[in-house]
C-alpha cells in the first residue's frame, strides 16, 4: 500500500511494510517530487524536476517562435485545478484532456516510479486530502470523487483518503504525548488538527482548514509589487474621452499561477491587443502579451516564490524579471513590506487555529505541543502568531514528509475519510 501526499507544490510517497511505512525513492534519491507536469509536441510527458529542465530547454529551443502554448505546456498546482469545480480540463495540442485525466497522468508516473523503486507493483493507495476540499459543503463529495477518479486513471484499484493534518498527527505517535495541534501550512491550504496523542493511538478532537497556502502568498506578493509592471493601474482613453482603468482580470494573468484553461490565455491576449492603442502604458501591455505568448508564467513564479522563501531567513529579497524589449524590473522587497502584504492572511490563520482549539473544547493553555509542517510553515509572521498563543510549545516537524509518513498509519487506525464530509 502506498501513502501519497499529493501536494500543491510537492508530492511525497511512502510504502507500507508490515506495521511501518517508509519514504519511497522516486528516482535518483528524490523523495520530494515537485508537482509539475510538462507536455511538448512529439515528446514524452515529464514530471518533477525533469519537467522544469524540459521547460527551460523548450524556451530556448523555441525562442524565435510565437504562441508557444502551441509547442509546450507546463502545468503546476494541479491539485488546485482539481479542487476548482469550474476547471474541467484543458486543450493540449488540439486534444481536450479532463482535469481528472491530467492529474491521473501525473499520479501514474508517480506510481510507475514508486513501483520501480520497490521492484513490484502496488495497486492500493491512501491519498492525503485537505480538511475542506471546498468552501461549499455540498461540493465535498463531488471533489473527493474527482481525486478518486484521478487515482483510478493512474492505475490504483483501491483508493482510501485521510485528511492531511490527521496523517501528520499520526506520524507523531511515539514522539509526543498529550494535547497536540498540527499546523499544516502547505502550498494550497492551511489545515489544523487538534488531538490527544496517546502511547499507541490518536484521539482526534477537532479539524478545520481554509484555502490559504504558499500560492496565495505568492499572489499577494505579485499583486503588491509585480503586476504594476504589466499594466495594472494603467488607463484606457475611450473615443468619448473617458479614462477607464485597465480591468484587473487582465493583469491577473501574472498573479495566478496554477493551471489555466488555454481559452482564458487566448482570450486575455486578444483583449490586451485590442486595448493597446487606447492605453496610456502601451509597453507594459505589450510586455504582457509577450509574457503570455512566450509562455513565461512559470519563470516569473519561480522568481516570486524564491523571494518569498528567502524572506523567511533574510530581511530583504528581490524579484528580477524581464520580457524584452518591453518590461524589465528588479523589485527589492523587505520583510516588513511582505509582512504588511500578508497581514490579513496571518489574521485568517490565527482565527482558524484558535477556532479549532475552541472546537476541541480546549483553551490555548491546554495544548502541550504545536507542530508546524508544510512548506509555508517557516514564514516568520506565522511562527510569531503561534508563539504568541502557545509560547514555548511550538516546534517544527518534518516539514515535507510528515504527512506521507503518517498516511498509512492513520488509515490503519481508522482515521480515514473515505466518505467525504
Amino acid at each position: 500500500m502506498y501513502g501519497i501526499d499529493f501536494g500543491t507544490s510537492n508530492t511525497v510517497v511512502s510504502a507500507g511494510e508490515g506495521g511501518d511505512s517508509r519514504l519511497v525513492d522516486l528516482g535518483g534519491g528524490e523523495t520530494v517530487l515537485p508537482s509539475l507536469m510538462f507536455f511538448e509536441r512529439d515528446c514524452p510527458v515529464s514530471v518533477g524536476a525533469a519537467a522544469i529542465r524540459d521547460y527551460a530547454a523548450a524556451l530556448e529551443k523555441h525562442r524565435r517562435a510565437r504562441d508557444l502554448y502551441r509547442h509546450f505546456r507546463l502545468f503546476q498546482a494541479l491539485k488546485l485545478a482539481l479542487k476548482d469545480e469550474y476547471f474541467e480540463g484543458s486543450n493540449i495540442f488540439g486534444t481536450y484532456i479532463k482535469a481528472e485525466t491530467l492529474v491521473g497522468l501525473f499520479l501514474r508516473e508517480v506510481k510507475r516510479r514508486a513501483d520501480a523503486s520497490l521492484g513490484k507493483p502496488d495497486g492500493s493507495v491512501v491519498l492525503g486530502r485537505p480538511v475542506r476540499l471546498s468552501p461549499k459543503p455540498d461540493k465535498e463529495a463531488f471533489i473527493q470523487a474527482r481525486f478518486a477518479a484521478a487515482c483510478a486513471a493512474a492505475g490504483f484499484g483501491e483508493v482510501h483518503f485521510v485528511m492531511e493534518p490527521v496523517a501528520a498527527m499520526a506520524s507523531l505517535i511515539g514522539g509526543v504525548r498529550g494535547n497536540t495541534l498540527v499546523f499544516d501550512f502547505g502550498g494550497g491550504t492551511l489545515d489544523i488538527t487538534v488531538a490527544r496523542v496517546l502511547d499507541g493511538g490518536v484521539d482526534i478532537l477537532a479539524n478545520d482548514g481554509i484555502d490559504l497556502g504558499g500560492y496565495i502568498l505568492d499572489e499577494d506578493l505579485s499583486r503588491g509589487r509585480i503586476i504594476r509592471h504589466f499594466g495594472y493601474g494603467g488607463h484606457l482613453r475611450t473615443m468619448t474621452g473617458r479614462r477607464l482603468e485597465i480591468p484587473g482580470w487582465i493583469t491577473n494573468q501574472v498573479a495566478s499561477f496554477y493551471a489555466l484553461p488555454l481559452g482564458d490565455v487566448v482570450k486575455a491576449k486578444e483583449t490586451i491587443q485590442d486595448m493597446i492603442f487606447e492605453a496610456d502604458r502601451k509597453n507594459a501591455l505589450k510586455g504582457l502579451v509577450e509574457f503570455l505568448d512566450r509562455n513565461l508564467s512559470f519563470g516569473l513564479f519561480e522568481r516570486i516564490d524564491e523571494a518569498k522563501i528567502a524572506l523567511s531567513s533574510r530581511e530583504q529579497a528581490s524579484v528580477a524579471f524581464a520580457v524584452p524589449p518591453y518590461v524589465a524590473f528588479d523589485e527589492k522587497i523587505g520583510r516588513p513590506d511582505f509582512e504588511a502584504m500578508i497581514a490579513p492572511r496571518v489574521a485568517a490563520a490565527e482565527k482558524v487555529t484558535l477556532g479549532t482549539v475552541a472546537a476541541a473544547g480546549l483553551e490555548p493553555g491546554d495544548v502541550a505541543h504545536v507542530v508546524r509542517v508544510g512548506g509555508s510553515c517557516r514564514i516568520p509572521a506565522f511562527v510569531r502568531m503561534l508563539e504568541k498563543h502557545f509560547p514555548g510549545r511550538v516546534c517544527e516537524g518534518e516539514v515535507f514528509t510528515s504527512i506521507s509518513a503518517g498516511l498509512i498509519a492513520a488509515h490503519r487506525l481508522g482515521l480515514g475519510c473515505d466518505s467525504a464530509a
